[in-house]
């Protein structure tokens, strides 16, 4: 009996480990992963899932559509992001970036991530210039 109760307290640890441990909380712990989360998403032009790594203040002020909008247009005729540099100092990040257009073209870039809540979002306050063919 008494090893059966172990067993199952066992299970249910490791089971609320891998809760804990879901990918959503590793990779917004981390600048890096979050920008890499950002560019999968510009990428694959899912904008919704994109505008959800946007800092929570500034979308809550300006609303989910905003949001999601605000990544579109940036992202417009993007075919990749490379990161090239990213700094941290306290609870702010820089990445500078090389955006490669879909024609070719490429222009250099900075990002700036900010710790809210001891979570890692992309600050909307930067523009990939809305390059258009």
């Amino acid at each position: 009996m008494r090893a059966k109760q172990l067993f199952l307290t066992m299970i249910g640890i490791g089971f609320i480990s891998l809760i804990g441990c879901s990918p959503q909380t590793i990779s917004t712990n981390n600048p890096e992963k979050v920008f890499d989360n950002y560019k999968k998403d510009v990428e694959l032009k899912d904008f919704e899932k994109a505008s959800k790594l946007l800092n929570p203040d500034d979308v809550s002020s300006r609303g989910k559509i905003w949001a999601k909008r605000w990544v579109e247009i940036n992202s417009q005729n993007v075919k990749s992001i490379k990161l090239e540099d990213l700094g941290i100092l306290g609870g702010t990040a820089k990445a500078r970036v090389k955006i490669i257009y879909n024609d070719g073209k490429t222009k250099d870039s900075v990002i700036t991530l900010i710790k809210n809540n001891g979570t890692w979002y992309i600050s909307p306050n930067f523009s990939f210039g809305g390059y258009r063919r």
